[in-house]
């Protein structure tokens, strides 16, 4: 039989345990409402729109003869002959757009896909250059940079996949002023610049480490005259990584603030609780992350050609398919 006093202490525990939940809960509740409110800050997909197959258009280039004409029904992909699983990776894809204050969706500038492997902690930065040549799901084979324009986020997304077998598992875009703003929050970035490019960058830059601000860091990512869109897309990792540097040891406060600024600047079709539970898992795994970066198609296994009027580069499928999932994507 359970005397009085037992009771007495059994009833207190019972409330002591009552009330440690309800802190824990109170806790719990409070943090998923700060982290909703830093996440409500970031743009939603609002533009949905979709341009017909039979209002789709080729953006044509200046044909100065030096490249073979290719018939579009010539082409044979043979893309399906290689087969491969990112199913363990977590595959981001960045999308920088040249969109000017008014304008609607335009095409996709940039396209790098960030592929995370948790088990190992690497991360692959891949760009896919913009005048790849490719089959486009429901439409005319055509630049890759068309897809954006087409259909958005799940047309381009549907484009990788069918092309190089790549499953895509949110995106996150931003224009060319918001890819300054995020520079000048983060304090700049220290770039290596060669002659070429610092007198491109111009503003007294020299050969050398150079801290750039927001305005000529877009200068230095977009240069492309001095060489070709591979040196391009390679100024453009290299960007994100120098990026990356800057905060990968900020503390927890630094890091909100710097949250805070840069959220409403991007856009994404990524849900509240895709990016929470993204970011739970893996945050803590940032400042040990190893960084490889690579770009398709990758050297020797594509073609110059002029199709449709357009100067492109047509890849073969398989071989460029073979190469991401052997060697670009952190297996």
């Amino acid at each position: 039989m359970i005397d009085t006093q037992t009771k007495k202490k059994n009833n207190k525990g019972i409330k002591t345990l009552i009330i440690l939940v309800a802190l824990i809960l109170l806790l719990l509740i409070s943090g998923l409402l700060v982290v909703n409110h830093f996440l409500g800050k970031i743009n939603r997909v609002t533009d949905n729109s979709i341009i017909s197959a039979e209002d789709e258009f080729f953006d044509t280039d200046y044909d100065d003869g030096s490249l073979e004409k290719l018939d579009p029904n010539s082409i044979i992909w043979g893309g399906d002959a290689y087969q491969g699983s990112d199913e363990h990776l977590i595959n981001i894809l960045l999308v920088g757009q040249d969109r000017r204050p008014g304008e609607g969706r335009q095409r996709s500038d940039t396209m790098i896909l960030c592929s995370f492997n948790p088990e190992t902690n690497e991360l692959s930065m891949i760009s896919f250059l913009r005048d790849l040549y490719v089959q486009i799901p429901g439409y005319s084979d055509n630049r890759m940079n068309a897809a954006y324009v087409f259909g958005g986020f799940p047309l381009l997304k549907a484009t990788l996949y069918q092309n190089f077998g790549v499953t895509v598992d949110g995106c996150f875009e931003v224009d060319f002023n918001g890819f300054k703003r995020i520079i000048d929050i983060v304090g700049g970035v220290d770039i290596y610049l060669t002659a070429a490019e610092a007198k491109i960058v111009g503003d007294g830059a020299k050969e050398g480490m150079c801290h750039l601000d927001g305005d000529h860091a877009l200068v230095y990512a977009r240069i492309r005259k001095i060489d070709s869109d591979f040196q391009r897309t390679s100024r453009q990792r290299k960007v994100l990584t120098a990026i990356f540097n800057n905060v990968k040891n900020c503390s927890v406060s630094e890091l909100l603030d710097l949250v805070n600024e840069i959220l409403p600047i991007l856009t994404t079709d990524m849900s509240n609780g895709q990016i929470m539970s993204l970011a739970v898992k893996y945050a803590p795994a940032v400042a040990g992350l190893k960084i490889e970066t690579h770009s398709v198609p990758s050297s020797g296994n594509y073609k110059d050609a002029m199709i449709r009027g357009m100067a492109v580069k047509v890849p073969d499928l398989y071989l460029n398919k073979k190469k991401i999932f052997e060697e670009y994507l952190p297996m």
